[in-house]
């Protein structure tokens, strides 16, 4: 009879665990473009229907979506269907609300519906599932990052796009009254956004670009160009964290970046010995940097920081 039948919790975890996947077509067990629609907390319709690439690994789920919006989920150990997002809030994946065709999210402040097919997005975007090899392209879906700032009378034109691990960063300056030349140049992540400022208040503009490398640690980084008198472009160079041993204490990623007054804020999540990624107890960190002259070029100088 079944009920005489050994089943060890071991066995009953699996299944539990098995359960929670199939929702996802056996052919999207790695990566996956979908339809991403969001809804604001407490609302019962959405104005947001969106491309997104939803990925999962050992566990581990990312969703990539087109407003440049970023979800790196870890499993809430011992709590089936709750994650841990990369701001360290509670996420719970309620499966059984779309049947076969998806999957819901429950965030803290949103919730987004994630439909396997891309049918009634508003460019038209579909998945072809009959494709040579019977893999899905990332042709049509559009994480790119692109965005146009100006200060001073210099412009920027900022794109990137976003995806992959590695990317091209284009930089098309203009108005310059010298050298107009596009820089291109690979990174290690992604763009997140981009800032003008004139930190050392010399009446020229520098472009802030920041990046976040693509993981469970999101380590940031910063792209940085001076307009030299507003004629050319030169490099700022932007020291890595790990370089001053006292300020990267703690330090596992997940960087925001930010220009306040004359400054250049970097903060970061603290970690305590034993903290795991998804959960960094030691508080939050603010790390002021100070645009400088340095022997060959402009650098960001970390000149102070405060733990809160």
């Amino acid at each position: 009879m079944l009920y005489s039948i050994p089943f060890s919790y071991f066995q009953f975890f699996k299944l539990l665990l098995f359960i929670s996947l199939i929702n996802i077509p056996s052919a999207f067990a790695d990566s996956v473009e979908a339809r991403c629609d969001v809804y604001p907390k407490g609302e019962d319709h959405s104005d947001v229907s969106i491309p997104c690439v939803f990925s999962q690994q050992q566990g581990g789920i990312s969703i990539r979506r087109s407003d440049q919006v970023f979800h790196e989920l870890t499993p809430k150990r011992g709590e089936l269907g709750y994650y841990i997002d990369q701001n360290n809030d509670d996420v719970y994946r309620e499966d059984g609300g779309l049947g076969s065709i998806g999957t819901i999210f429950r965030f803290k402040h949103e919730s987004v519906y994630i439909y396997w097919d891309t049918v009634g997005l508003p460019n038209n975007t579909r998945k072809d599932y009959n494709s040579k090899n019977n893999q899905s392209s990332d042709k049509n879906v559009n994480l790119a990052y692109d965005q146009k700032v100006s200060l001073l009378g210099i412009s920027f034109h900022v794109s990137c796009s976003n995806d992959s691990s590695l990317n091209i960063l284009t930089i098309k300056p203009s108005a310059l009254k010298g050298d107009n030349s596009v820089i291109r140049q690979e990174i290690d992540g992604t763009v997140t956004r981009t800032e003008v400022a004139d930190l050392n208040a010399d009446g020229s503009p520098e472009i802030y670009v920041y990046i976040n490398s693509v993981g469970s640690g999101s380590y940031g980084n910063v792209i940085a160009y001076s307009a030299n008198n507003n004629k050319s472009l030169s490099s700022i160079y932007f020291p890595p964290i790990s370089d001053d041993k006292v300020h990267s204490k703690g330090y596992m990623g997940h960087d925001e970046f930010m220009v306040v007054e004359n400054s250049l804020v970097r903060r970061f999540p603290l970690y305590k010995k034993n903290d795991t990624n998804s959960k960094p107890t030691g508080g939050k960190r603010d790390v002021e940097y100070k645009l400088v002259a340095g022997e060959a070029s402009w650098q960001l100088k970390l000149v102070k920081s405060s733990d809160f």
